[in-house]
Formats: C-alpha cells, sequence, structure tokens
C-alpha cells in the first residue's frame, strides 16, 4: 500500500502543533531546530502565512506577542490569539513574506516565504528559563502509576482518501489524546471497528507499538501516556461503480473532523458532517479538505465518495444474460424436443 504524500506532510506538519510528550514518542527534533522554518501545508487556506510563537516548548504558546510581517517590503503587525499565531492572509502567489518577533528581548526571525500554491506554518521558538524543571516534573508524573481517566481523538486527527492502481485506499492519522500530567486506564484496549468491507487493515511504521491490527479492527492497548499517542493506520475499501461509502463508528470523541482526498479525475466527497469543504494545492498535489464539527465517542462518520474510475458493467451483464440463454435453450432442446419419424 502506498503511502500518500499527504500523509507524509501531515506528520511534519505534527510538529508544529504537538505536545512534548508526542514530540519524545516520536523522535522529533527540539521546537528551537525549526523555529523559522516555513513548512507548505494544505490545512492552512491558500495565501496565508500562520505563525505561531512557544516560548521553549510546544505547550507554552505566547499570547498577545506582536509579530511582524514583512510582506514586499511592506510591514504589518498582527498580535497573537489565545492559541500563540498570527496569521496573514490574501496574499497573492510570489509575494514574498518574513515573520519576526521579540520574545524576552531576543529576536527571532523565520526565512524568506514565498507564497505558491498552498499556505504555510512557522513557528518562532523563544527560550524558555524554566523549561529544565518542568520538563523534570513531567517525566517524574509520566512515569507515575497510571489512574482511571479518558482520552478524545485530538484535533490534529485526520481521515485521507486517495486512488492508487484503481484501489481506494483509507488511512487514518490517529491523535489519541490524554490531557492528563499522568497516564489514564480507560479500563481496556481502544478498538476501531472498521467498516466491513476492509481489506488488509495495516499499521504503519510511525506509529506507536501499542497499536495492532487484527481482521477489520485496530487495537490500541493502554494505559495512554500524557500527551499524545500516534496512531497511523490504513486499509484498502473495495467498491464497485462509481461511488464509495465509508462509515466509521469513533470508540473516543474526534474533537475536529478533517477529511483529505487528492482530486484525481472528477473525485469528489460529500457528507452531512462536512461543515465547509474547499481545494487546495499541497506540494502539487490538489486536495480536497473537508471539515466538520466534533464526533461524539460511539457516533458514526458517513462520507461518499464519488466520481471513482470503474468499468462499465453492460458487457458483463450482456454476456451473462446471452449465457443464460444459450444454456435454456440447450436444456430445453435435451428435455423437451421430440424425433421426428421418418415416413416411409
Amino acid at each position: 500500500m502506498r503511502v500518500p504524500v499527504i500523509l507524509l506532510c501531515l506528520v511534519l506538519s505534527s510538529l508544529l502543533i504537538a505536545g512534548p510528550v508526542q514530540a519524545q514518542q516520536l523522535g522529533m527534533p527540539n521546537p528551537r531546530e525549526m523555529s523559522g522554518v516555513p513548512l507548505p501545508v494544505g490545512d492552512v487556506p491558500l495565501g496565508t502565512v500562520s505563525v505561531r510563537v512557544i516560548r521553549g516548548s510546544f505547550d507554552n504558546n505566547v499570547v498577545g506577542a506582536e509579530v511582524e510581517f514583512d510582506i514586499n517590503g511592506e510591514r504589518r503587525i498582527v498580535r497573537t490569539n489565545d492559541a500563540g499565531r498570527a496569521e496573514v492572509s490574501g496574499l497573492e502567489p510570489g509575494t514574498q513574506v518574513k515573520a519576526a518577533t521579540t520574545l524576552d528581548g531576543e529576536r527571532l526571525e523565520s526565512q524568506v516565504i514565498t507564497m505558491g500554491a498552498s499556505g504555510f506554518r512557522v513557528m518562532l521558538v523563544g527560550e524558555d528559563p524554566d523549561a529544565t524543571k518542568r520538563e523534570a516534573d513531567a517525566a517524574a508524573l509520566a512515569a507515575s502509576p497510571a489512574v482511571k481517566g479518558m482520552v478524545v481523538l485530538g484535533p490534529e486527527s485526520r481521515v485521507i482518501a486517495q486512488m492508487a492502481d484503481d484501489r481506494l485506499e483509507v488511512f487514518y492519522v490517529l491523535e489519541i489524546l490524554n490531557t492528563a500530567r499522568t497516564p489514564v486506564d480507560i479500563g481496556g484496549p481502544l478498538i476501531f471497528e472498521l467498516p466491513r468491507e476492509a481489506r488488509g487493515p495495516t499499521i504503519l511504521r510511525e506509529s506507536s507499538p501499542q497499536a495492532t491490527a487484527n481482521g477489520p479492527r485496530v487495537t490500541v492497548t493502554g494505559p495512554f501516556a500524557p500527551g499524545t499517542t500516534l496512531v497511523q493506520a490504513a486499509y484498502e475499501l473495495p467498491y464497485s461503480g462509481s461511488t464509495a461509502t465509508l462509515e466509521q463508528t469513533w470508540p473516543a470523541t474526534l474533537q475536529q473532523l478533517t477529511l483529505l482526498v487528492p482530486q484525481i479525475g472528477g473525485l469528489d466527497v460529500a457528507s452531512p458532517q462536512l461543515e465547509s469543504k474547499r481545494e487546495v494545492s499541497d506540494r502539487g498535489e490538489q486536495l480536497i479538505v473537508g471539515t466538520g464539527p466534533a464526533i461524539p465517542a460511539g457516533s458514526s462518520l458517513t462520507v461518499e465518495i464519488s466520481g471513482l474510475p470503474h468499468h462499465p458493467r453492460w458487457p458483463r451483464n450482456v454476456a451473462l444474460s446471452l449465457a443464460g440463454v444459450i444454456v435454456v435453450a440447450g436444456l430445453w432442446a435435451a428435455f423437451f424436443s421430440r424425433p421426428q419419424r421418418v415416413g416411409s
């Protein structure tokens, strides 16, 4: 099964939203190493630059910081919101943008961004003098015994569908999120019952070792560490005709629905749970991006994928019909026809 380019981009973009425990689990670099590096992504609108300002770690957003955007030599100031983000939008392709802020007396700058066929995310990361102590405290809590609790599927979870070699492949990027500072025990494993038509469920390499695929289900065993347990699963969804229906019940609350589909030919998606749908370009690939509100635990996502390539059925049906006529005629001749007498 071919891993889509978009899935690899999502793993990279998770660096911009991950918590510190998730970063350790995935072997990600220190946030300071990523400061100022722009990343083109499909989940930021075309012509938009989103800058996140943090102090030391992913869970320490800086609110109210002044971010200076240099847009083709024109200066624009935007303050970061409650999520530590500042954005500029409506930028034409070819526009050159550079972002900067001053944090605790340190000047933080991005690389020059040339706008193209996607939006961009970038982080500006300052030093955190209390980071060492917090990391030690967090490590001690993370090593403590598990307590009863719950997990959710975080807002960066994704459902991806793509065509590959005339097969419809479905990928789940699942951010199993424990917001507590200690491990939690949910009373058993987290079990994802895949659609009954699913073939060849697979757990991808970047996933937590807690995840396994067995038959029509993906099982993630606990306890769940603080932060994010990443699970990436894939399977083939057979279909006939030009449409396919995907139905998935979530064992934990999905905090935000995000559906991504590389647009090949006339491929399209529809779901009553989508509030918005748009087309974007990610590294030269046209994508359909659909988003919707949270889906409670035990509820299902239903998506119809249309415009699928398929072979017409009428030649097969005609051939079967002709074969049936021939068989019936043969039986009639064998059992009901009478030999005629030859007159003298």
